[in-house]
């Protein structure tokens, strides 16, 4: 196998990554109806994988899902995958790890006698940087669509699956809301929720505030509360309506593949603390001692070559922002106007 193709796994056998597909029978294709788990590298080195596997494997009990490994297999093939596939990015890039679980064969498709099981894959990708940039730079315009978060009563939404299309459905409405825009989700009861690959985070009344219901359990979030547990800062998992907002100084998303990125507005209203994000710097500066790295200034440490490329034109206080951040100082940093 040739060394300069990305490794994944499947189903027991390394293979390389564009060779890596589901049978049209599968569940998971069929139905949706697969478990899955996003982790990342931070320098090239896992970061937490255990618990990100203990997550996927307590997903699994809770389903009846069975992936046939132990936590330990499951660890030592991604481990190989990040070392293998380290090799082949930059030293300033960093890897996506994902694990999925599916719920087996559609015995409609394939009629009587034995069934194969569930598909196991384990896969990386380098992180895309680039597509975050505008976020990074200028802030997420979040709006509320029609869209509603589906009852837990549904599947548990604490668990993490690929059953999304409410998701597909809410980005593309909010992107026609305003473009550019994504979607924060409210629940059947009116409360505010996540986004779609994102932890919702409010500063209202000095007070770090995160959705409790009906929301992921977001291992980026156990990190935003560990590095705020850090710095003294109140943390509260409550119920969070839209009008609550009206309170609101500051906002930001968290996720493990962009770290934490700072909202600019919530349905066209503007943080009032303008492009100063106080608290986000705070938590900036805890995270990378938690992780060795700032994820706004990972985003933003090629600023030099985006600019080059002619992908965007950056505005001088842009450059400033990247800069500052590129150089690890991220109290220094205001988003750009």
């Amino acid at each position: 196998m040739e060394s300069t193709q990305p490794l994944a796994w499947l189903n027991g056998q390394y293979l390389p990554f564009s060779e890596m597909k589901l049978p049209v029978w599968d569940l998971g294709v069929v139905a949706g109806a697969s478990l899955t788990e996003m982790a990342r590298t931070y320098r090239h080195q896992p970061f937490r994988l255990t618990d990100h596997i203990e997550r996927l494997q307590t997903s699994c009990d809770a389903l009846k899902f069975d992936s046939g490994l132990s936590d330990g297999q499951l660890q030592q093939i991604a481990e190989h995958l990040v070392q293998h596939n380290t090799a082949l990015i930059s030293d300033s890039d960093d890897l996506g790890i994902v694990l999925f679980v599916t719920a087996g064969a559609n015995p409609t498709y394939l009629g009587g006698g034995e069934l194969p099981g569930p598909s196991v894959g384990v896969h990386t990708f380098r992180l895309p940087f680039e597509i975050w940039k505008t976020a990074a730079t200028e802030g997420v315009r979040l709006r509320i669509p029609s869209v509603r978060q589906p009852s837990d009563c549904r599947f548990p939404l604490h668990l993490k699956s690929r059953n999304r299309l409410h998701w597909l459905l809410a980005d593309r409405q909010a992107n026609e809301q305003e473009p550019g825009s994504r979607a924060l989700l409210l629940d059947m009861d009116g409360r505010l929720t996540e986004t779609s690959t994102s932890c919702f985070w409010a500063v209202i009344g000095g007070a770090l505030k995160t959705p409790a219901h009906n929301v992921l359990n977001s291992m980026s979030a156990r990190l935003v509360q560990e590095a705020a547990e850090h710095l003294g800062l109140q943390v509260e998992k409550t119920d969070l309506r839209p009008s609550d907002l009206a309170d609101c100084s500051e906002a930001f998303l968290s996720s493990t593949p962009s770290g934490l990125l700072p909202v600019r507005s919530v349905e066209g209203r503007e943080m009032p603390t303008g492009t100063a994000f106080p608290v986000l710097n705070q938590i900036l500066a805890a995270w990378k001692k938690i992780t060795g790295t700032n994820p706004l200034a990972q985003i933003l440490h090629d600023w030099h070559s985006f600019r080059q490329e002619g992908k965007k034109s950056l505005t001088h206080e842009r450059l400033v922002c990247a800069d500052r951040l590129a150089e690890d100082r991220p109290n220094s940093c205001s988003i750009a106007q």
